[in-house]
């Protein structure tokens, strides 16, 4: 059963989410930032001879560090904590764009890139499942997504960093927005003493106390006391009973075929992700408007309003996605990336060398259209659907599986998309179409919907056992209790859940 109780999500739990969100600027930035400094004249120049082989190794390096940053964290998400995890990947974002700012040879930058991408694998993994345990359940699609947001909000400020330093000569014109790359790091090593602990999180170290104060100042400290001691009475019973029957170790992920079928979800969400070619586009854009006849600093122009279209397609996605659900979403997206992608190939095949600047135009207002329709599905969903459908033994470690996937495939896009729209040109895109078209497929016949309900009640949709009640039955029962009995937050560690 979905859950009936709305309540009004107060400013202290958007605060929050919106500041955590601040780290997944770093992912923007740092992924956005190397698209418009290879295209700058004074980059190539200083680290010549730049071939295709090195661009490929510079852009797909970050990845390969990533993969190490994501399985860090799926450790430290659960021995350390959301936040205290969080905190280290800003530290180590910081060090990584003095790095690459202070860069005088193309080892040190990719040694910074390396680095930059662990603090990044560390954010894109632990910033959604933090937002998604803070997160009120009909409104967790809005707060979960909102690092997708950010990500789209940091990659569109990268590429105007870009287009304004284009205007630039000297070394200033690459080094300043490498070092722009610092900034939310900053941020977010300021304000992260504020944030709170995932109550989630507290209740699995037995810290009922904080975990209760924490639902409490979530929800604003105001309103029906019966709810708070309802919803933390449904994550303590669940999480002690879940606690009692499996461990939280790496072999749990597929030690049962309710974990196993999480597991082959979130994988596939994330390859499908990757596979639509949407991480191709945003990083090679530049090299595709030079491909259809644009120079100069129109390129970097494109770059910066083509950053700017997928943010604010991303707002509506955000406004309706607990309306509309994950999975129609995601294959109706699926569907029309694959018809926008055919558009693309065809126009880019035909007009592609010829002087028809028409049919130019609007192969590059379809390439555009690719970020908008992603941005309406996937760019946000890939985030919130993978913790959602976790338990809270494996969202961690769940998470990080899935998202070593996606990494891995973007650092094998990233290697070869240079040489291959060198030797095939336009036809590269018939993979996207092919993917795009599959990922739609499966997504419309496997995959479960998981909108409105809490962390807890989507067990129920993968066969679990679950102990408690939903929400407004649990509130029911609590309310009916005694007046001025209050909830037991330490119970006998002997007594069974």
């Amino acid at each position: 059963m979905v859950s009936s109780i709305k309540p009004r999500v107060n400013a202290y739990t958007w605060g929050c989410g919106l500041f955590a969100a601040v780290g997944s600027l770093l992912y923007g930035i740092d992924s956005g930032i190397v698209s418009t400094t290879i295209a700058q004249h004074g980059f190539t120049d200083y680290f010549a001879p730049f071939t295709p082989s090195l661009k490929g190794a510079l852009v797909s390096t970050f990845g390969a560090g990533s993969v190490f940053g994501v399985f860090f964290a799926g450790w430290s998400a659960d021995f350390l904590g959301r936040k205290k995890t969080i905190m280290i990947g800003a530290i180590i974002a910081l060090i990584a764009g003095i790095i690459q700012a202070a860069s005088v040879h193309i080892g040190m930058l990719i040694a910074g890139r390396i680095i930059g991408g662990f603090a990044v694998g560390i954010m894109n993994m632990t910033i959604p499942i933090y937002n998604s345990e803070i997160a009120p359940p009909h409104k967790r699609g809005m707060i979960s997504g909102l690092h997708a947001q950010f990500v789209g909000i940091g990659f569109a400020t990268a590429n105007w960093v870009g287009f304004g330093c284009s205007y630039a000569t000297g070394q200033f014109q690459w080094r300043f927005p490498l070092a722009f790359q610092c900034l939310p790091a900053i941020i977010v090593l300021i304000g992260i003493f504020w944030l709170p602990y995932s109550p989630r999180w507290l209740l699995e170290q037995d810290r009922d106390e904080e975990a209760y104060a924490v639902i409490k100042r979530l929800h604003g400290n105001t309103g029906d006391d019966s709810f708070f001691r309802a919803e933390f009475t449904q994550m303590r019973d669940q999480l002690r009973f879940e606690k009692s029957v499996q461990k939280a170790g790496w072999k749990d992920l597929l030690n049962t075929p309710s974990n196993r079928k999480r597991v082959l979800l979130a994988v596939l969400v994330q390859a499908f992700t990757q596979l639509s070619g949407i991480n191709v586009i945003n990083y090679y854009q530049t090299d595709l408007y030079k491909g259809l006849g644009q120079t100069g600093h129109m390129v970097t122009l494109l770059a910066g309003v083509y950053g700017l279209v997928g943010p604010i397609a991303n707002v509506i996605c955000l406004r309706y996605v607990d309306t509309w659900g994950r999975r129609s979403t995601l294959w109706i997206t699926g569907l029309i990336m694959t018809l926008d992608m055919v558009l693309v190939m065809g126009l880019s095949g035909a007009y592609g060398s010829s002087s028809n600047t028409v049919a130019k135009g609007f192969t590059i207002a379809f390439i555009f259209c690719f970020s908008i329709i992603y941005s309406l599905g996937y760019n946000s969903i890939h985030y919130i659907y993978v913790p959602e459908i976790m338990t809270m033994a494996i969202r961690a470690k769940g998470s990080a599986v899935s998202i070593i996937c996606n990494v891995l495939i973007n650092i094998i896009f990233n290697q070869v998309s240079p040489i291959a729209f060198a030797d095939v040109g336009y036809k590269y895109y018939s993979l996207f179409i092919c993917t795009n078209l599959v990922g739609a497929i499966t997504v419309f016949f496997i995959f479960p919907e998981t909108k409105g309900k809490t962390l807890e009640e989507i067990a129920h949709i993968f066969g679990d056992e679950v102990i408690v009640a939903d929400l407004a039955t649990v509130k029911e029962k609590v309310g009916h209790e005694e007046d001025g009995n209050e909830v037991e937050l330490v119970e006998d560690k002997n007594k069974k859940a």
